[in-house]
Protein backbone atom coordinates (compact mmCIF):
# COMPACT_ATOMS: atom_id res chain seq x y z
CA UNK A 1 0.00 0.00 0.00
CA UNK A 2 1.43 3.62 -1.01
CA UNK A 3 2.54 5.13 2.08
CA UNK A 4 1.18 9.24 2.20
CA UNK A 5 3.44 12.25 1.55
CA UNK A 6 4.24 14.19 4.42
CA UNK A 7 2.82 17.81 4.70
CA UNK A 8 6.18 19.33 4.45
CA UNK A 9 6.97 17.27 1.22
CA UNK A 10 3.77 18.67 -0.92
CA UNK A 11 4.70 22.26 0.14
CA UNK A 12 7.98 22.27 -0.66
CA UNK A 13 6.24 20.83 -4.20
CA UNK A 14 3.89 23.28 -4.65
CA UNK A 15 6.78 26.24 -3.98
CA UNK A 16 8.62 24.63 -6.98
CA UNK A 17 5.94 24.21 -9.07
CA UNK A 18 4.89 27.79 -8.28
CA UNK A 19 8.43 29.34 -9.17
CA UNK A 20 8.41 26.99 -12.63
CA UNK A 21 5.36 28.29 -13.74
CA UNK A 22 6.73 32.24 -12.43
CA UNK A 23 9.84 31.20 -14.37
CA UNK A 24 8.47 30.39 -17.13
CA UNK A 25 5.90 33.21 -17.59
CA UNK A 26 6.09 34.73 -21.56
CA UNK A 27 7.71 38.31 -21.71
CA UNK A 28 5.12 41.18 -22.05
CA UNK A 29 5.78 43.72 -24.43
CA UNK A 30 5.03 46.05 -21.24
CA UNK A 31 7.51 44.26 -19.41
CA UNK A 32 9.89 44.38 -22.41
CA UNK A 33 9.59 48.35 -22.96
CA UNK A 34 10.24 48.63 -18.93
CA UNK A 35 13.52 46.62 -19.47
CA UNK A 36 14.62 49.25 -22.05
CA UNK A 37 14.13 51.94 -19.34
CA UNK A 38 16.08 50.33 -16.79
CA UNK A 39 19.27 48.85 -18.47
CA UNK A 40 19.23 49.65 -22.30
CA UNK A 41 22.58 51.66 -23.47
CA UNK A 42 19.74 54.74 -24.43
CA UNK A 43 18.64 54.39 -20.62
CA UNK A 44 22.22 54.95 -19.37
CA UNK A 45 23.32 57.38 -21.68
CA UNK A 46 19.95 59.29 -21.12
CA UNK A 47 20.85 58.88 -16.76
CA UNK A 48 24.61 60.18 -17.50
CA UNK A 49 23.44 63.13 -19.42
CA UNK A 50 20.93 64.07 -17.06
CA UNK A 51 23.46 63.61 -14.17
CA UNK A 52 26.04 65.95 -15.73
CA UNK A 53 23.68 68.98 -16.81
CA UNK A 54 22.27 68.62 -13.06
CA UNK A 55 25.76 69.18 -11.68
CA UNK A 56 26.23 72.11 -14.12
CA UNK A 57 23.34 74.00 -12.44
CA UNK A 58 24.69 72.75 -9.04
CA UNK A 59 27.86 74.40 -10.08
CA UNK A 60 25.58 77.96 -10.99
CA UNK A 61 24.15 77.82 -7.43
CA UNK A 62 27.73 78.00 -6.07
CA UNK A 63 27.99 81.47 -7.07
CA UNK A 64 25.41 82.03 -4.54
CA UNK A 65 27.63 80.98 -1.85
CA UNK A 66 30.39 82.95 -0.26
CA UNK A 67 33.63 81.86 -1.49
CA UNK A 68 36.37 80.60 1.51
CA UNK A 69 40.14 80.73 1.32
CA UNK A 70 42.85 79.98 3.41
CA UNK A 71 46.34 80.43 2.06
CA UNK A 72 49.61 80.02 4.34
CA UNK A 73 53.04 78.82 3.90
CA UNK A 74 57.07 79.88 4.79
CA UNK A 75 58.40 82.99 3.49
CA UNK A 76 61.57 83.35 2.50
CA UNK A 77 64.01 86.00 0.57
CA UNK A 78 67.61 86.37 -0.29
CA UNK A 79 67.72 89.78 2.10
CA UNK A 80 66.21 90.98 4.58
CA UNK A 81 63.73 93.87 3.27
CA UNK A 82 64.74 97.41 4.51
CA UNK A 83 63.48 100.38 4.33
CA UNK A 84 66.01 103.41 3.31
CA UNK A 85 64.98 106.89 4.56
CA UNK A 86 66.30 110.02 2.94
CA UNK A 87 68.78 112.43 4.50
CA UNK A 88 66.98 114.97 6.58
CA UNK A 89 68.86 118.72 7.05
CA UNK A 90 68.09 119.76 10.29
CA UNK A 91 70.01 123.67 10.70
CA UNK A 92 73.36 123.57 10.25
CA UNK A 93 73.41 119.22 10.56
CA UNK A 94 72.59 117.33 7.97
CA UNK A 95 71.53 113.92 9.27
CA UNK A 96 72.64 111.56 6.44
CA UNK A 97 70.16 108.67 5.02
CA UNK A 98 69.22 105.75 7.44
CA UNK A 99 68.53 101.91 6.88
CA UNK A 100 65.13 100.54 8.64
CA UNK A 101 64.67 96.97 8.17
CA UNK A 102 61.09 95.98 7.84
CA UNK A 103 60.65 92.43 8.09
CA UNK A 104 63.35 88.83 8.87
CA UNK A 105 63.99 86.72 5.48
CA UNK A 106 61.93 84.27 6.65
CA UNK A 107 58.83 84.27 7.98
CA UNK A 108 55.52 82.48 8.24
CA UNK A 109 52.29 83.86 7.05
CA UNK A 110 49.14 83.29 6.08
CA UNK A 111 45.59 84.52 5.47
CA UNK A 112 41.74 83.65 5.99
CA UNK A 113 38.94 85.19 3.51
CA UNK A 114 35.80 85.22 2.65
CA UNK A 115 34.28 86.55 -0.35
CA UNK A 116 31.00 87.14 -0.97
CA UNK A 117 29.27 88.57 -4.36
CA UNK A 118 26.53 91.00 -2.69
CA UNK A 119 24.84 92.02 -6.28
CA UNK A 120 25.41 91.81 -9.91
CA UNK A 121 22.64 92.99 -11.22
CA UNK A 122 20.74 89.72 -12.11
CA UNK A 123 23.30 87.77 -13.66
CA UNK A 124 23.39 84.51 -11.50
CA UNK A 125 19.80 84.31 -11.95
CA UNK A 126 20.02 84.37 -15.37
CA UNK A 127 22.39 81.96 -15.24
CA UNK A 128 20.91 79.80 -13.21
CA UNK A 129 17.66 80.05 -15.49
CA UNK A 130 19.46 79.40 -18.30
CA UNK A 131 21.05 76.13 -16.61
CA UNK A 132 17.96 74.74 -15.76
CA UNK A 133 16.76 74.94 -19.23
CA UNK A 134 19.76 73.72 -20.72
CA UNK A 135 18.82 70.73 -18.08
CA UNK A 136 15.40 70.00 -19.00
CA UNK A 137 16.45 70.20 -22.24
CA UNK A 138 18.77 67.64 -21.88
CA UNK A 139 16.26 65.25 -20.14
CA UNK A 140 14.01 65.82 -23.14
CA UNK A 141 17.05 64.87 -25.67
CA UNK A 142 16.72 61.61 -23.11
CA UNK A 143 13.55 61.34 -23.41
CA UNK A 144 13.28 61.15 -27.06
CA UNK A 145 16.42 58.18 -27.51
CA UNK A 146 14.73 56.33 -24.61
CA UNK A 147 11.45 56.26 -26.66
CA UNK A 148 12.99 55.70 -29.88
CA UNK A 149 14.78 53.28 -28.42
CA UNK A 150 11.11 51.44 -26.74
CA UNK A 151 9.55 51.80 -30.11
CA UNK A 152 12.18 49.49 -31.92
CA UNK A 153 11.87 47.26 -28.89
CA UNK A 154 8.50 47.27 -29.75
CA UNK A 155 8.99 46.79 -33.48
CA UNK A 156 11.77 43.61 -32.93
CA UNK A 157 8.68 42.03 -30.20
CA UNK A 158 6.52 42.17 -33.20
CA UNK A 159 8.37 40.68 -35.26
CA UNK A 160 9.36 37.52 -32.95
CA UNK A 161 5.58 37.14 -32.79
CA UNK A 162 5.46 37.59 -36.41
CA UNK A 163 7.73 34.74 -36.84
CA UNK A 164 5.83 32.54 -34.62
CA UNK A 165 2.25 33.01 -36.39
CA UNK A 166 4.71 32.20 -39.61
CA UNK A 167 5.88 29.32 -37.91
CA UNK A 168 2.19 28.32 -36.93
CA UNK A 169 1.11 28.90 -40.44
CA UNK A 170 4.11 26.70 -41.86
CA UNK A 171 2.53 23.68 -39.23
CA UNK A 172 -0.86 24.10 -40.55
CA UNK A 173 0.48 23.88 -43.93
CA UNK A 174 2.64 20.75 -42.99
CA UNK A 175 -0.23 19.25 -41.81
CA UNK A 176 -2.88 20.21 -44.36
CA UNK A 177 0.08 18.58 -47.14
CA UNK A 178 0.27 15.38 -45.03
CA UNK A 179 -3.60 15.08 -45.82
CA UNK A 180 -3.27 15.74 -48.83
CA UNK A 181 -0.28 13.35 -49.24
CA UNK A 182 -2.62 10.56 -48.04
CA UNK A 183 -4.87 10.93 -50.63
CA UNK A 184 -2.22 10.91 -53.27
CA UNK A 185 -0.83 7.88 -51.96
CA UNK A 186 -4.63 6.07 -51.50
CA UNK A 187 -4.67 7.40 -55.14
CA UNK A 188 -1.48 6.31 -56.55
CA UNK A 189 -1.76 2.42 -54.89
CA UNK A 190 -5.42 2.32 -57.08
CA UNK A 191 -3.51 3.49 -60.12
CA UNK A 192 -6.05 6.75 -60.55
CA UNK A 193 -2.77 8.55 -60.68
CA UNK A 194 0.48 8.90 -61.95
CA UNK A 195 3.70 8.87 -59.25
CA UNK A 196 4.62 12.43 -60.39
CA UNK A 197 1.61 14.02 -57.91
CA UNK A 198 2.99 11.60 -54.91
CA UNK A 199 6.61 13.52 -55.86
CA UNK A 200 5.40 16.65 -56.33
CA UNK A 201 3.25 16.86 -52.86
CA UNK A 202 6.62 15.52 -51.48
CA UNK A 203 8.64 17.89 -52.78
CA UNK A 204 6.30 20.26 -51.32
CA UNK A 205 6.88 18.89 -48.10
CA UNK A 206 10.28 19.39 -48.34
CA UNK A 207 9.92 22.64 -48.89
CA UNK A 208 7.50 23.21 -45.72
CA UNK A 209 11.15 21.84 -43.89
CA UNK A 210 13.42 24.69 -45.50
CA UNK A 211 10.84 26.80 -44.68
CA UNK A 212 10.18 25.70 -41.04
CA UNK A 213 14.22 25.83 -40.60
CA UNK A 214 14.67 29.62 -41.96
CA UNK A 215 12.18 30.94 -39.86
CA UNK A 216 14.03 29.30 -36.68
CA UNK A 217 17.14 31.02 -37.67
CA UNK A 218 15.53 33.73 -38.08
CA UNK A 219 13.78 33.63 -34.48
CA UNK A 220 17.15 32.98 -33.17
CA UNK A 221 18.58 36.04 -34.40
CA UNK A 222 15.71 38.15 -33.68
CA UNK A 223 15.55 36.82 -30.44
CA UNK A 224 19.31 37.91 -29.51
CA UNK A 225 19.01 41.43 -31.14
CA UNK A 226 15.78 42.03 -29.13
CA UNK A 227 17.95 41.24 -26.04
CA UNK A 228 20.87 43.61 -26.72
CA UNK A 229 18.20 46.33 -27.49
CA UNK A 230 16.64 45.80 -23.91
CA UNK A 231 20.60 45.90 -22.73
CA UNK A 232 20.40 41.82 -21.48
CA UNK A 233 23.06 39.76 -22.98
CA UNK A 234 22.23 38.01 -26.23
CA UNK A 235 21.96 34.59 -25.28
CA UNK A 236 19.38 35.24 -22.60
CA UNK A 237 16.51 32.61 -23.01
CA UNK A 238 13.17 34.40 -23.56
CA UNK A 239 9.80 33.19 -23.67
CA UNK A 240 7.32 35.13 -25.85
CA UNK A 241 3.26 34.84 -25.75
CA UNK A 242 2.05 32.89 -28.53
CA UNK A 243 -0.36 35.74 -30.11
CA UNK A 244 -2.00 38.51 -29.61
CA UNK A 245 -5.47 39.56 -30.31
CA UNK A 246 -4.90 43.06 -31.64
CA UNK A 247 -3.66 46.53 -31.22
CA UNK A 248 -5.45 48.24 -28.40
CA UNK A 249 -8.27 50.74 -28.93
CA UNK A 250 -6.63 54.76 -29.42
CA UNK A 251 -8.56 57.54 -28.26
CA UNK A 252 -7.54 60.46 -30.51
CA UNK A 253 -8.53 60.78 -33.71
CA UNK A 254 -6.18 62.75 -35.92
CA UNK A 255 -6.67 66.77 -34.57
CA UNK A 256 -6.20 65.00 -31.29
CA UNK A 257 -2.77 63.62 -32.37
CA UNK A 258 -1.45 66.75 -33.75
CA UNK A 259 -1.79 68.83 -30.91
CA UNK A 260 -0.58 65.95 -28.81
CA UNK A 261 2.67 65.64 -30.57
CA UNK A 262 3.38 69.60 -30.95
CA UNK A 263 2.63 69.85 -26.85
CA UNK A 264 4.25 66.27 -25.64
CA UNK A 265 6.70 65.07 -28.36
CA UNK A 266 10.11 64.60 -26.44
CA UNK A 267 11.89 66.02 -29.23
CA UNK A 268 9.98 68.90 -29.58
CA UNK A 269 10.23 69.42 -25.25
CA UNK A 270 13.96 68.84 -25.98
CA UNK A 271 14.27 71.39 -28.80
CA UNK A 272 11.66 73.87 -26.96
CA UNK A 273 13.86 73.97 -23.20
CA UNK A 274 16.79 74.33 -25.72
CA UNK A 275 15.51 77.71 -27.20
CA UNK A 276 14.60 78.88 -23.96
CA UNK A 277 17.90 77.82 -22.22
CA UNK A 278 19.64 79.91 -25.13
CA UNK A 279 17.12 82.73 -24.91
CA UNK A 280 18.22 83.06 -21.15
CA UNK A 281 21.88 82.70 -21.99
CA UNK A 282 21.67 85.79 -24.35
CA UNK A 283 19.44 87.65 -21.46
CA UNK A 284 22.56 87.62 -18.54
CA UNK A 285 25.19 87.77 -21.10
CA UNK A 286 23.69 91.32 -21.77
CA UNK A 287 24.12 91.81 -18.35
CA UNK A 288 27.96 91.51 -18.70
CA UNK A 289 28.04 95.30 -19.07
CA UNK A 290 26.63 96.05 -15.98
CA UNK A 291 28.88 96.53 -12.67
CA UNK A 292 28.86 94.13 -9.79
CA UNK A 293 29.13 94.86 -5.79
CA UNK A 294 31.41 92.19 -3.75
CA UNK A 295 32.42 92.01 -0.47
CA UNK A 296 35.29 90.68 1.45
CA UNK A 297 36.56 89.65 4.64
CA UNK A 298 40.32 88.05 5.85
CA UNK A 299 42.37 88.60 8.79
CA UNK A 300 45.92 87.88 7.73
CA UNK A 301 49.01 86.92 10.00
CA UNK A 302 52.57 87.77 8.81
CA UNK A 303 55.51 86.71 11.22
CA UNK A 304 57.60 90.24 11.77
CA UNK A 305 58.99 91.07 14.59
CA UNK A 306 59.27 95.18 13.29
CA UNK A 307 55.29 95.36 13.27
CA UNK A 308 53.64 96.24 16.68
CA UNK A 309 50.66 94.57 15.29
CA UNK A 310 50.77 91.09 13.04
CA UNK A 311 47.66 89.92 13.13
CA UNK A 312 45.45 92.24 10.94
CA UNK A 313 41.58 92.18 10.25
CA UNK A 314 40.09 93.81 7.49
CA UNK A 315 36.35 94.83 6.13
CA UNK A 316 36.21 95.33 1.82
CA UNK A 317 33.44 96.24 0.32
CA UNK A 318 33.86 97.87 -3.39
CA UNK A 319 32.41 98.19 -7.22
CA UNK A 320 33.77 96.29 -9.97
CA UNK A 321 33.06 97.60 -13.32
CA UNK A 322 34.80 96.83 -16.32
CA UNK A 323 34.38 99.86 -19.05
CA UNK A 324 36.33 98.50 -21.48
CA UNK A 325 37.01 94.85 -23.02
CA UNK A 326 37.87 95.60 -26.94
CA UNK A 327 33.97 94.19 -28.11
CA UNK A 328 34.63 90.80 -26.65
CA UNK A 329 30.90 91.27 -24.04
CA UNK A 330 29.04 92.40 -27.62
CA UNK A 331 30.29 89.51 -29.39
CA UNK A 332 29.17 87.09 -26.99
CA UNK A 333 25.61 88.88 -27.37
CA UNK A 334 25.71 88.59 -30.87
CA UNK A 335 26.72 84.62 -30.98
CA UNK A 336 23.66 84.48 -28.32
CA UNK A 337 20.97 85.82 -30.18
CA UNK A 338 22.01 84.08 -33.63
CA UNK A 339 22.36 80.85 -31.34
CA UNK A 340 18.50 81.57 -29.92
CA UNK A 341 17.28 82.81 -33.54
CA UNK A 342 18.27 79.22 -34.98
CA UNK A 343 17.21 77.71 -31.83
CA UNK A 344 13.86 78.74 -32.58
CA UNK A 345 13.81 78.25 -35.69
CA UNK A 346 14.63 74.11 -34.75
CA UNK A 347 11.89 74.39 -32.43
CA UNK A 348 9.34 75.47 -35.50
CA UNK A 349 10.55 72.66 -38.02
CA UNK A 350 10.65 70.13 -34.72
CA UNK A 351 6.82 70.87 -34.18
CA UNK A 352 5.92 70.58 -37.49
CA UNK A 353 7.94 67.17 -38.30
CA UNK A 354 6.25 65.69 -35.02
CA UNK A 355 3.11 66.63 -36.32
CA UNK A 356 3.27 65.29 -39.57
CA UNK A 357 4.71 62.24 -38.35
CA UNK A 358 2.20 61.73 -35.69
CA UNK A 359 -0.79 62.25 -38.72
CA UNK A 360 1.13 60.07 -40.98
CA UNK A 361 1.18 57.16 -38.26
CA UNK A 362 -1.82 57.30 -37.97
CA UNK A 363 -3.14 57.11 -41.33
CA UNK A 364 -0.92 53.67 -41.71
CA UNK A 365 -2.32 52.49 -38.72
CA UNK A 366 -6.06 53.07 -39.64
CA UNK A 367 -4.47 51.66 -43.22
CA UNK A 368 -3.35 48.74 -41.47
CA UNK A 369 -6.51 47.51 -39.35
CA UNK A 370 -8.17 48.01 -42.75
CA UNK A 371 -6.24 45.18 -44.51
CA UNK A 372 -6.49 43.03 -41.33
CA UNK A 373 -10.11 43.18 -42.04
CA UNK A 374 -9.67 42.46 -45.90
CA UNK A 375 -6.98 39.59 -45.28
CA UNK A 376 -9.45 37.79 -42.86
CA UNK A 377 -11.95 37.46 -45.48
CA UNK A 378 -8.57 36.54 -48.24
CA UNK A 379 -8.18 33.50 -45.40
CA UNK A 380 -11.72 32.36 -45.28
CA UNK A 381 -12.05 32.68 -49.13
CA UNK A 382 -8.40 30.65 -49.32
CA UNK A 383 -9.49 27.66 -46.83
CA UNK A 384 -13.12 27.02 -49.14
CA UNK A 385 -11.24 26.92 -52.13
CA UNK A 386 -8.63 24.75 -51.02
CA UNK A 387 -11.84 22.07 -49.81
CA UNK A 388 -13.22 22.31 -53.11
CA UNK A 389 -10.19 22.08 -54.87
CA UNK A 390 -9.52 18.94 -52.91
CA UNK A 391 -12.60 17.31 -53.25
CA UNK A 392 -12.79 17.81 -56.74
CA UNK A 393 -8.89 16.45 -56.89
CA UNK A 394 -10.21 13.15 -55.16
CA UNK A 395 -12.97 13.00 -57.99
CA UNK A 396 -10.17 13.25 -60.52
CA UNK A 397 -11.59 16.48 -61.70
CA UNK A 398 -8.63 18.64 -61.10
CA UNK A 399 -4.61 18.31 -61.38
CA UNK A 400 -2.59 17.71 -58.27
CA UNK A 401 -0.82 20.96 -59.18
CA UNK A 402 -4.06 22.80 -58.72
CA UNK A 403 -4.63 21.60 -55.33
CA UNK A 404 -0.83 22.71 -54.16
CA UNK A 405 -1.47 25.66 -56.11
CA UNK A 406 -4.79 26.08 -53.66
CA UNK A 407 -2.75 24.90 -50.73
CA UNK A 408 -0.16 27.69 -51.28
CA UNK A 409 -2.73 30.91 -51.89
CA UNK A 410 -3.95 29.89 -48.23
CA UNK A 411 -0.35 29.84 -46.95
CA UNK A 412 0.18 32.97 -48.32
CA UNK A 413 -3.16 34.27 -46.60
CA UNK A 414 -2.64 33.40 -43.72
CA UNK A 415 0.82 34.84 -43.43
CA UNK A 416 -0.46 37.88 -44.89
CA UNK A 417 -2.65 38.36 -42.36
CA UNK A 418 -0.28 37.49 -39.53
CA UNK A 419 1.92 40.18 -40.84
CA UNK A 420 -0.79 43.10 -41.53
CA UNK A 421 -1.32 42.26 -37.92
CA UNK A 422 1.56 42.57 -36.21
CA UNK A 423 2.49 45.23 -38.72
CA UNK A 424 -0.72 47.37 -37.35
CA UNK A 425 0.90 46.69 -33.82
CA UNK A 426 4.52 48.49 -35.08
CA UNK A 427 2.73 51.58 -36.58
CA UNK A 428 0.37 51.84 -33.00
CA UNK A 429 3.89 51.65 -31.13
CA UNK A 430 5.75 54.24 -33.36
CA UNK A 431 2.02 56.65 -33.54
CA UNK A 432 2.73 56.46 -29.44
CA UNK A 433 6.17 57.58 -29.39
CA UNK A 434 5.59 60.20 -31.36
CA UNK A 435 2.76 61.40 -29.28
CA UNK A 436 5.48 61.32 -26.60
CA UNK A 437 3.28 58.65 -25.08
CA UNK A 438 4.76 56.06 -21.91
CA UNK A 439 4.63 53.06 -23.99
CA UNK A 440 5.48 50.38 -21.16
CA UNK A 441 1.90 52.07 -19.43
CA UNK A 442 0.30 51.71 -22.00
CA UNK A 443 0.56 48.82 -23.13
CA UNK A 444 0.38 47.58 -19.76
CA UNK A 445 -2.78 49.30 -18.51
CA UNK A 446 -4.76 48.59 -21.87
CA UNK A 447 -3.82 45.13 -22.57
CA UNK A 448 -4.02 44.44 -26.23
CA UNK A 449 -7.41 42.66 -27.36
CA UNK A 450 -9.46 42.85 -30.35
CA UNK A 451 -9.95 45.78 -32.13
Amino acid sequence: MRSAMRPGTVLLACAALAGLLQGGEPLSLARALRLVGEQSQAAEAARASLAGAREETAQVQGLYWPEVQIQGGYWTTDHRPELLSQPLRIGPLTVPSQVFPTSDSQAWRYKASVQYLLWDFGRRSGALSASRAREEAVAGSGDADLLKAQSGVAARYFTLLNLKAQKRVLIQRREALETHLGHVRALFEQGVVARNDFLRTEVALRAVGDAEHALDQAYASALEGLNVAMGLPPGTAQELPETLAGPPALPWDEAGCRARAREANPAVRAARAKAQALSDQATFRRRDFLPALAAEASHTYAQNPFLTHEHETSLFVGLSWKLFDGGVRAARVRQAEAETARARRDLQEAERQAEATAAASLRAFHQSLREVGTARLNVAAAEENLRMTGDQYQEGLVRNTDVLDAESVLAESRSALEDRRYRAYAQQAALLAALGEDLPAFFEADAPREQ
